[in-house]
């Protein structure tokens, strides 16, 4: 699917209604009296600070007819420029109300109310915690799903005391339809994270999928097959990605989204990944017919129809450069393709066999770039730039689509130069997976 501006206005006219909702519901009917303008402006950063916590569940929650219009690269930088945002103005608002009056500082006072300070306390720390773990959670050595858990606690923790706190003050919800309607509005957002972490996998139990094969590749990588038993395998289109649940159960701390390896024409489903993640490292001991579980397809991280494709892959971020290229050859598909893959040695080209015989199979020309390339190399070297795309542009590159994925300082140096050579920002698809 292809950006557009036009759905990028409508979704952002979307999210901004949302998180108008709970200023609507306060300042509907009678509104109190007029206090100051510090006071008033302070209570307002801590609705929409509010707000803007609850909307995290839903713009984050997996849902595929969000996630299709952006793809899932810009929905999580979405998300944590929201965080920050979020975390701003909810810090911003007690300061805001202590400082325009001091007698607010009564709220941390146990001494006054001992519950209100207790939870009031509690969110101011969560809420540091929840954005200090998430910008930096290599820095605290947190796993992955370790971080997952307390992420989702904290999230759910600070909207509910948010939304308790606001009930109590009752400065703007007196009547009791205000309070009805704020609590089932933010009940609504805060069952998404219960229906992503609960439902979901209850619903996939009647959907395990089998480890056939454990392949090692090239470059310290491993692909796992799997095979849906006794129902249909799930279908997706070359680029997308699903979440994965290694073992008995689906109801598991561990679910980590892959890329799709395999043509989307393939009897089995493949992942291929490199062995430096806390999941990932297991996957050379995975046994062939674990279950397994799948949650998905998602992303359009995909290819449009009939434009040919100018892929610039880097590492492992090539597993959405394989996929295509072989659903290309599955389906005999006549149109022309470029894949510009970089990697730091010969030896750590992933697919390297793969990608010269699908060169021979398809309208497939292969740019291999190396940072310590081999001696009598007749390849590029370095890094890719802004003058080795040029280089390699096609003459009608008006008419392709380009799709990066690999390590970010490449790939925010590749967006930046197919911009400056005149490529049309919604013919630039990118795709990050960090969080493995």
């Amino acid at each position: 699917m292809q950006y557009s501006l036009k759905n990028g206005l409508l979704w952002l006219s979307i999210y901004m209604l949302l998180g108008l909702i709970p200023m609507i519901i306060a300042v509907a009917g009678d509104i109190p009296e007029y206090r100051s303008f510090w006071i008033e402006f302070g209570v307002a950063l801590g609705f929409i600070g509010l707000s803007l916590f609850a909307l995290q569940f839903i713009f984050s929650g997996r849902i595929r007819r969000i996630a299709p219009k952006f793809g899932n690269d810009n929905i999580i930088n979405f998300h944590r420029q929201i965080g920050i945002t979020a975390f701003i103005l909810i810090m911003a608002h007690p300061i805001t109300l202590i400082i325009a009056d001091p007698g607010f500082i009564e709220y941390f006072d146990p001494r006054v109310n001992f519950l209100r300070a207790i939870a009031l306390s509690f969110v101011t720390i969560a809420i540091v915690l929840i954005t200090v773990t998430s910008m930096w959670r290599m820095t605290f050595k947190l796993s992955y799903e370790h971080w997952r858990l307390l992420h989702g606690f904290l999230a759910l923790a600070i909207v509910f005391v948010g939304v308790v706190h606001a009930i109590q003050v009752s400065h703007y919800l007196e009547p009791l339809w205000k309070k009805v309607g704020l609590g089932a509005v933010m009940s609504a957002a805060m069952y998404m994270v219960i229906h992503t972490r609960m439902v979901r996998p209850w619903m996939n139990k009647k959907k395990p999928y089998t480890i056939t094969e454990v392949k090692e590749e090239i470059g310290d990588c491993y692909t796992l097959s799997l095979k849906a038993e006794g129902h249909p395998r799930m279908e997706f289109t070359a680029g997308q990605f699903a979440w994965i649940t290694i073992g008995e159960t689906p109801f598991s701390l561990q679910q980590n989204p892959f890329t799709f390896s395999s043509s989307a024409r393939s009897k089995e489903l493949k992942f291929t990944a490199k062995t430096d993640g806390d999941f990932t490292s297991t996957w050379k001991n995975m046994q062939v017919g674990t279950k397994a579980w799948l949650e998905g397809p998602y992303g359009s991280f995909t290819p449009v129809e009939e434009r040919p494709l100018f892929l610039i892959m880097g590492g492992i971020g090539v597993t959405t450069a394989i996929s295509m290229l072989r659903t290309m050859r599955d389906d005999n598909d006549p149109r022309k393709a470029v894949l510009v893959y970089a990697n730091a040695t010969f030896e750590e080209i992933t697919f390297r066999d793969d990608i010269e015989e699908l060169s021979n199979q398809i309208d497939l020309k292969v740019v291999h770039v190396l940072g310590e390339p081999p001696d009598r190399w007749d390849g590029e070297e370095g890094f890719v730039t802004k003058e080795l795309l040029e280089k390699h542009l096609p003459d009608d590159h008006s008419s392709y689509m380009f799709y990066i994925c690999g390590p970010e300082p490449m790939m925010d140096m590749a967006g930046i130069a197919l911009y400056d050579l005149g490529i049309k920002w919604n013919h630039i698809y990118m795709e990050r997976f960090q969080i493995v």
